[in-house]
């Protein structure tokens, strides 16, 4: 799914579902994102998620609820949900200006998130 601010790609590795928001991610492209993370939910082979930001430029309120949301319906399911960085640094900014960083699990990049969920809790 692409837009011409934006690209959120849904890949598979294995057993974890993989969606890559890039670019900006606004009012503009929510309905992609969304899809995008509903996406990854529904598959009945995926066991967790990675939410891959470490393209985005741009993020803003909006984003972040679509994060939060995601969490909770993982959370829901009971499956594991990470966020792989690195985080642009105005993403890096509003995740912890509003202290979202501290309630998604953020993993350092996309190698050590997929390395922690075929390891299972530590």
């Amino acid at each position: 799914m692409t837009s011409g601010r934006s690209d959120t790609r849904v890949e598979q590795h294995g057993s974890v579902t993989t969606v890559t928001v890039s670019g900006e991610a606004d009012l503009q492209n929510l309905a992609e994102v969304v899809e995008a993370f509903a996406r990854a939910l529904r598959d009945p082979h995926t066991k967790s998620t990675v939410i891959d930001l470490s393209a985005l430029t741009f993020a803003d309120s909006v984003l972040l609820n679509q994060l939060l949301t995601a969490q909770a319906d993982h959370r829901a399911a009971g499956r594991p949900l990470r966020v792989a960085g690195p985080l642009h640094s105005g993403v890096e900014r509003l995740l912890e200006i509003t202290g979202t960083d501290e309630i998604l699990d953020i993993a350092p990049d996309l190698a050590a998130a997929l390395d922690e969920l075929d390891s299972g809790p530590r």
